[in-house]
């Protein structure tokens, strides 16, 4: 089994050991909302179909032709609404959510009739910084919390492309595959939290 698997791997990557390399920047906005499983906590945070408008920017490379490799370096900003709705009851409270972070995604994709390419792969996310608000609330429910959200998380992208005038056009679904909420106070389950959206960026080859 390790051997066709390192066979199979051998073959996979000199697809790209002697193909057409380029780099590139890239840029552009993202929607997003928070999705909440409130667990044991569900009388105080209620989830929101409200969306957030952030915005990405970065640098991509591509390795291949046909069939390519894409990885990037990305910030983004994420986040959404969450409703908090205080524990002596009252009128819900609707919390901006925002989080700043690198993402580093790894994609593998295809381009058909020259100009159009279709991609998909796992990202990680690392948090670099996330709005106070949200903390701020959480601490009146749940007492001393550091942060709500995990410093490193793992995604996924998929989306389809094309390239036009010289920029490369993008749009991407942006989702978790693991919860981006711390999901445990004291010893009790609370409640846990993934992120769903879309990206739109424009890309410019500069090598």
């Amino acid at each position: 089994m390790k051997k066709s698997f390192l066979v199979f791997s051998m073959l996979f990557l000199s697809q790209f050991a002697f193909s057409q390399f380029s780099l590139g920047l890239k840029g552009g906005v993202s929607t997003s909302k928070v999705i909440t499983d409130a667990g044991s906590f569900k009388a105080n945070i209620q989830e929101s179909l409200g969306n957030k408008t952030g915005y990405v920017v970065g640098v991509y490379a591509n390795l291949g032709k046909k069939l390519y490799f894409q990885p990037e370096v990305l910030l983004a900003s994420k986040g959404g609404k969450v409703n908090i709705i205080p524990t002596l009851g009252g009128t819900p409270i609707n919390v901006n959510i925002k989080t700043t972070n690198l993402d580093v995604p790894l994609l593998i994709g295809y381009k058909f009739l020259g100009k159009i390419k279709v991609h998909a792969g796992p990202v990680a996310t690392f948090k670099l910084n996330e709005d106070e608000k949200f903390v701020t609330e959480l601490r009146k429910i749940t007492g001393d919390v550091d942060a709500a959200f995990e410093k490193a998380t793992f995604g996924y992208q998929a989306g389809i492309g094309f390239k036009l005038l010289g920029l490369n056009f993008d749009l991407r679904k942006d989702g978790s595959l693991s919860d981006i909420s711390a999901t445990r106070f004291g010893n009790d389950n609370s409640f846990n939290q993934r992120i769903s959206g879309w990206q739109i960026t424009v890309g410019k080859n500069i090598l």
